[in-house]
């Protein structure tokens, strides 16, 4: 029943993926393996690049083998051809190479590549959050610590109360409440981020519960949160596709107090959940024109027959005459997936940058 609910699922996210990007023109590099076995270093977006000019158009030409127990995954080993049905390129598991006993191949999921790289993104997966007000004040919190220590760090036991009992989790992460996100267009508040000060045990049911920190990345005390961890968050299994509606928004932050933005920095945005965000979707980086001033322009003004010189003073205390200034066109300047959605924010790495982004830079749906 599992694995047929799987196929079901995951044939409704095609179908309403390639329902938009069949208006997309698939284009194959022109060095393309024709053949290819797929390596335990290898990530999804590693592959899609090697056959597709878009990686995110994967879905598309991916023809999944139907004796496969989970047919959106790729193991190492698997052997990928690229073959073309009805004049169209399709990259399909080369079954007359893979050995299959019995008809359906069961292998662990833990043994899958992963979509992204998983060293880079798994933090981000447990740690990073954006928080509402609510789920601040509604949320568990440190009340002491186990020999009245000021801070608490790995290995110490500490003890929090409204721990929800009714849903009890092994794992927590502590986090502190950060700087709040607002977006640069409405002003709407969007979260809190949740900054992650590292992760605790369980041990014990109560008020106040029992807890051992298992995991520090800074030092925790009394007034911190805690939030329950989600196993799902450790599984990032999704294809590189675009969203069937229109996606627009900015980045409105980056991790790891970098200013200019590269490949592999992980990056908040302001759309979410709300705005139909999912993980996987592919977003395109635009970075703004500057605004420059035309010299040109300026002197044929003055040598004009209409010249004021009353009209270019009070023009300066204006702030200059606009018709000296040209905005720039906008530059595309990479791409980024998502890995982690939120209501109103979505953690987005970025898989390909051509040129530095910046804070404030515009995304959206690839071409």
């Amino acid at each position: 029943m599992k694995i047929w609910l799987s196929r079901i699922l995951w044939a409704l996210v095609i179908f309403s993926t390639m329902t938009f990007n069949a208006r997309a023109e698939v284009e194959l590099k022109p060095n393309h393996p024709d053949v290819y076995v797929v390596k335990k270093s290898d990530t999804l977006w590693d592959i899609s690049a090697m056959f597709l000019s878009k990686p995110w158009l994967w879905p598309e030409i991916w023809q999944a083998n139907p004796q496969i127990s989970n047919p959106h995954l790729i193991y190492p080993g698997d052997v990928l051809s690229l073959v073309y049905i009805d004049g169209k390129p399709q990259i399909v598991l080369n079954n007359g190479v893979i050995k299959l006993s019995p008809k359906v191949r069961e292998v662990s999921r833990g043994e899958a590549i992963y979509s992204l790289p998983l060293a880079v993104i798994k933090p981000f997966l447990v740690g990073a959050r954006v928080v509402s007000e609510k789920e601040l004040d509604t949320a568990p919190y440190l009340v002491a610590t186990d020999g009245e220590h000021l801070v608490a760090s790995q290995g110490t036991r500490f003890y929090a109360r409204d721990v929800d009992q009714a849903n009890v989790q092994t794992g927590y992460a502590l986090f502190r409440k950060g700087k709040e996100f607002i977006d640069p267009v409405t002003s709407e508040f969007l979260g809190f981020e949740a900054v992650h000060l590292g992760e605790a045990d369980l041990v014990r049911l109560g008020d106040p519960s029992t807890f051992d920190i298992t995991k520090s990345v800074e030092e925790s005390r009394a007034g911190d949160r805690l939030m329950p961890v989600k196993q799902d968050y450790l599984l990032p299994y999704f294809f590189p596709h675009r969203s069937g509606s229109d996606i627009e928004g900015q980045i409105l932050s980056v991790y790891e107090g970098v200013t200019q933005i590269g490949q592999y920095n992980v990056v908040v945005i302001n759309r979410g959940t709300r705005e139909g965000v999912e993980v996987g979707h592919v977003l395109t980086v635009w970075h703004k024109g500057a605004i420059v001033k035309d010299a040109v322009s300026r002197e044929r003004r003055r040598n004009g027959d209409n010249y004021s010189i009353l009209r270019e003073v009070g023009d300066t205390f204006k702030g200059g005459n606009k018709k000296d200034l040209v905005t720039l066109p906008d530059e595309e300047a990479g791409d980024v997936m998502v890995f982690r959605t939120f209501e109103k924010v979505s953690l987005a790495l970025v898989v390909n940058a051509t040129r530095p982004l910046y804070i404030l830079d515009r995304v959206k749906n690839p071409y």
